[in-house]
């Protein structure tokens, strides 16, 4: 039997996979939802819902994970969401499909909240960084063939998808128990249920304690990007389509060739980014470029130049991602779990709210959510600044309280 140890290769391997299977039926979802006889609207919906559970519950999972370790979240998180999954692939009411969603965004919000806590938990300061691009390249490349192979499985049908997924979760599950040593040590373990047995799962007094005006920019970013991403990606699945009325295995050779860019770019770009440049001033440069590629794309008349800007965007959109993570892990603070958490239900706000809003956009505007997004970049952009001003502003007045000598 293989021995349980915390390393990155071992979490690398274990949410490679998860993402790989997590991925799989999302170029059959919209699908899924019309062959039930349901519009557009109830998938917006239908993501948001599992969005806005993943914001609910993404703090109460970090609370979980310092006090009780990373690896029982990852594996309850996991199969928790395999269940829901099942329950989705059968349901045929709208109570029913809304259950499922609600049920997946808890098992979501526990393995993505714990997976990130647990890459800062293994990793040294200096590591940080590379390891969290290496660990954002990894699962991107899995989403992207996840998306591929649930592309292809969909030309045979939507069920043969889900039945495939499931299997996979479940032997992820069993990856996960086998392989995946806790990460946090014991008297770590022990110190944290210490410090917050008497806490509540929203213990807001804890979240206050690390929110300061530079923090809360930077999370009012993340709920923007976050917002732009995830409502542009939504009416993007509606587009090709409607418009373009592209097969669902299109969908999936895009998202996998975006994936291949995007890993290539995190194995290189991205470590020299972080090497030399800081995060912040990494993510003023990205979002811009985020930004223009979309505006490009509204522009295309053709199919090609349109898609080829397309994929510029999912490029830079694969490159941000683990720069905003960086970002995210110099902010000081002994609960590692908290603040993963609030900077998940950050992004889990923005994925809420994006898909929604652009659903009743793309609804009187097929290229309507292109420019949408792509001014959501630029107030990303425009909060970024206003962090970089008060963050010196702070450090500034630090550095004239220090003692002389």
């Amino acid at each position: 039997m293989l021995s349980r140890k915390a390393s990155p290769l071992r979490i690398y391997v274990f949410y490679s996979y998860l993402s790989l299977c997590m991925n799989m039926v999302h170029p059959v979802t919209p699908t899924l939802v019309h062959e039930l006889g349901f519009s557009s609207l109830l998938y917006s919906s239908l993501s948001s819902t599992l969005a806005l559970t993943n914001f609910l519950c993404a703090p109460v999972w970090g609370y979980y994970s310092d006090r009780h370790g990373r690896r029982p979240v990852l594996l309850v998180g996991t199969v928790m969401y395999a269940c829901s999954q099942f329950l989705f692939s059968r349901a045929t009411t709208v109570p029913v499909l809304l259950i499922a969603r609600l049920c997946g965004g808890i098992g979501s919000a526990g393995y993505i909240t714990a997976g990130l806590a647990y890459i800062v938990d293994v990793s040294g300061p200096e590591a940080r960084g590379r390891n969290l691009a290496v660990f954002t390249a990894l699962t991107s490349i899995s989403s992207s063939f996840g998306y591929l192979a649930g592309g292809l499985l969909g030309t045979i049908s939507v069920q043969t998808t889900f039945f495939v997924q499931l299997t996979l979760l479940s032997t992820c599950a069993l990856l996960g128990y086998f392989i995946l040593g806790e990460s946090r040590d014991r008297q770590a373990i022990l110190l944290s249920r210490a410090d917050l047995t008497a806490k509540k799962f929203y213990d807001f007094k804890a979240m206050g304690s690390i929110m300061s005006l530079p923090v809360l920019l930077f999370l009012v970013s993340v709920v923007l990007a976050s917002f732009s991403t995830m409502g542009y990606d939504n009416a993007f699945n509606y587009y090709i389509k409607d418009v373009l009325a592209f097969p669902s295995s299109y969908n999936g050779f895009i998202k996998a060739t975006t994936g291949t860019l995007g890993l290539i770019a995190n194995f290189t770009l991205n470590l020299w980014l972080i090497r030399r440049f800081t995060p912040q001033n990494t993510l003023l440069v990205l979002f811009p470029c985020c930004a223009v590629s979309l505006l490009i794309a509204a522009q295309m008349k053709s199919v090609v130049p349109f898609l080829g800007a397309c994929i510029v965007f999912y490029f830079f959109n694969s490159v941000y991602l683990p720069i905003q993570q960086t970002m995210m892990t110099q902010i000081q603070t002994e609960n590692t779990g908290l603040l993963s958490g609030m900077f998940n239900a950050a992004k889990s706000l923005g994925n809420f709210v994006g898909p929604l809003f652009m659903s009743f956009v793309y609804a009187r505007g097929t290229l309507l959510p292109f420019y949408f997004a792509c001014g959501g970049f630029v107030l990303t952009t425009l909060v970024l600044l206003v962090h970089r001003k008060v963050s010196a502003r702070e450090q500034q007045g630090k550095e004239q309280h220090l003692p002389v000598g």
